[in-house]
């Protein structure tokens, strides 16, 4: 007669109270915050740090601006109006723009998850373009963790030829509607370039900024922080007034 008796069975190791199927589904977002932590270490210590004392001769003012995870840039819109007149036409009178660029869902996603966040980073469906009319700067960055840069005309056309080829465009070269942005006068567009996560929108502007002769490395510019940091160090940055 066998015995009805049995030792009972350990505990499992870890969180007894997730069912295995949940435990598997928060692995990879495991795997990605370590990712971004170890990125982010990278950056701290490896971004190029100035403090140039340099004059400051340009004239054209434009602004680096943090919202949490994503930093964008606002600058005048008279040379995209040029590149792209068709925004001239979406956003009648607007003196500057914000433009931010980045993953198709998540950007345009009215609540965040980390199934969106994930996707963003492994397994992008596209990216897009965010305009955003800014009529008065100054009150549009009242309160906002930003930055200031002055540069001349020529560094400006640079960084605004970045952003207009980031426009994907119609067979007759207009921008692409992808629907209505997330704030204030605001409009998405498709865009090309594709987003993973050694890709993000905050290297994005760090290339913009590059191309007007930022001292910042787009390679290690991940953050917000990273991308406000190259730019306060640089010998573009603007005088304090």
């Amino acid at each position: 007669m066998s015995n009805q008796y049995q030792t009972p069975k350990p505990p499992p190791q870890g969180r007894s109270d997730l069912k295995p199927d949940t435990r598997t589904r928060l692995k990879p977002l495991i795997l990605a915050v370590l990712a971004l932590g170890v990125m982010g270490w990278l950056v701290w210590h490896w971004q190029p740090r100035h403090n140039s004392t340099a004059a400051v001769t340009g004239n054209v003012r434009l602004h680096i601006v943090a919202n949490g995870w994503h930093a964008g840039i606002v600058l005048p819109a008279q040379a995209l109006h040029e590149r792209l007149p068709s925004l001239r036409q979406r956003f009648p009178g607007a003196a500057y723009y914000e433009i931010g660029w980045g993953d198709v869902g998540f950007y345009r996603a009215k609540s965040i998850t980390a199934g969106l966040a994930l996707e963003a980073l492994f397994a992008s469906r596209g990216s897009v373009m965010h305009v955003v009319a800014v009529p008065d700067t100054s009150r549009f960055l009242q309160g906002s963790d930003a930055a200031s840069l002055c540069v001349d005309g020529q560094a400006y056309e640079r960084m605004v030829e970045v952003i207009a080829d980031s426009f994907a465009r119609t067979t007759g070269g207009q921008p692409v509607d992808a629907g209505p942005g997330i704030y204030g006068d605001s409009q998405f567009y498709l865009a090309n370039g594709s987003y993973h996560l050694l890709n993000t929108c905050n290297r994005w502007t760090a290339s913009v900024l590059a191309a007007a002769g930022v001292d910042i490395s787009p390679r290690l510019s991940l953050t917000a922080g990273s991308v406000l940091r190259g730019s306060r160090g640089s010998h573009l940055a603007c005088p304090a007034p």
